[in-house]
């Protein structure tokens, strides 16, 4: 009985797109490579929402563009930039965790640095991509070191972050280093306001960090779910109308990172509010949240389990932790520490 073959899929990478806060990274990218500097490998980083694919993808088809010349620049009509479209670039190799994981494994890192190491299939430069280059095991960041030391030209290597800081300090010496930064909050807004039709809160510019792209994806509709959803978990799990286990299972299956994010603004305006009295400024209703005296509660212990939430998500971005014990662990340490006020919230009996 003959088999089926199996369909292959063409890999897919990020469109090449460049925003207005790219400028200066663009600038410069420009100038070395006008003058023949480019270098063989790039960490660009910066926070996520800045279009730091986006703008990879931008330089890696650029780089790879039959129509190169003094001003680096993706044509988009040459045949090459016609196969970057098509995502079936030859001499370019995207790499990022594989469906259902966390981290790029070594496997994977050898693989595209293997390609960089041999001659191009267009006779110019070969590309690989790294994102996020912080989600490498140990064993994969030490096997790029290799190619960092001994690059086969013309290559390019890029590698994406926004966690420089956990990348290896070998690895980040053997980089120029590119920082997509942040643009002003009215730059941030103005831009949105050429997006969309609904002007960003306040809210949903705190929740994305100031990053233009996080704040256009949650100001089109998903911070509003998220938001409703999270104030109806804690009234119910402050009343004593949830299990804490099944809210902690529902959590871990659905857009975890965001709710410890939310969480953690929302912890974080109740002990600024306990600090300064003023509750005008606080993420998301604030104390309104809350059943009981906001007065009874200890910032210093508020803050404790900010800081819990905030190694848990750099937990579960590296390892594969027991997803639903570590929330619900997480859960009973915010409900012990706000016990005070949801304990006099009810009446005496």
């Amino acid at each position: 009985m003959a088999t089926k073959a199996k369909e292959v899929q063409a890999p897919q990478w990020p469109k090449p797109q460049l925003f207005p806060w790219h400028q200066q990274v663009v600038s410069q990218l420009r100038q070395a490579w006008a003058g023949q500097h480019l270098p063989h490998a790039l960490l660009i980083q910066g926070a996520d929402g800045l279009g730091k694919t986006s703008l990879a993808a931008w330089l890696a088809c650029a780089v790879l563009c039959d129509r190169q010349g003094d001003e680096l620049d993706c044509c988009g009509k040459c045949p090459s930039c016609d196969l970057f479209a098509a995502g079936s670039h030859p001499d370019l190799y995207w790499v990022a965790p594989e469906e259902g994981k966390q981290q790029v494994a070594i496997d994977q890192v050898r693989q595209a640095c293997e390609k960089l190491s041999k001659t191009s299939y267009r006779q110019g430069y070969k590309v690989a991509v790294i994102e996020p280059a912080h989600s490498m095991t140990i064993a994969a960041a030490n096997s790029v070191l290799k190619t960092l030391e001994e690059p086969a030209p013309p290559s390019l290597l890029i590698l994406l972050t926004s966690q420089p800081f956990s990348l290896p300090a070998t690895v980040r010496s053997r980089c120029q280093k590119l920082r997509v930064a942040l643009p002003a909050a009215a730059e941030t807004i103005e831009w949105l306001r050429t997006q969309t039709d609904k002007p960003p809160s306040a809210a949903v510019l705190e929740f994305s960090a100031g990053a233009p792209l996080r704040a256009l994806a949650y100001a089109q509709g998903s911070f509003d779910t998220l938001d409703e959803q999270m104030r109806g978990s804690l009234r119910d799990l402050f009343t004593g109308q949830a299990d804490l286990s099944q809210v902690a299972d529902h959590w871990q299956k659905s857009e975890l990172e965001d709710r410890l994010l939310w969480l953690d603004l929302w912890l974080t305006s109740l002990a600024r509010s306990l600090l300064t009295g003023d509750d005008a400024q606080a993420f998301s209703a604030g104390a309104k949240l809350l059943p009981g005296e906001l007065g009874s509660l200890d910032a210093s212990a508020i803050y404790s389990v900010v800081e819990h939430a905030r190694k848990l998500r750099a937990q579960l971005a590296r390892t594969a932790l027991q997803r639903e014990l570590a929330v619900e662990g997480w859960l009973i340490a915010m409900l012990r520490t706000l016990s005070p006020a949801l304990r006099s919230s009810r009446p005496a009996r």
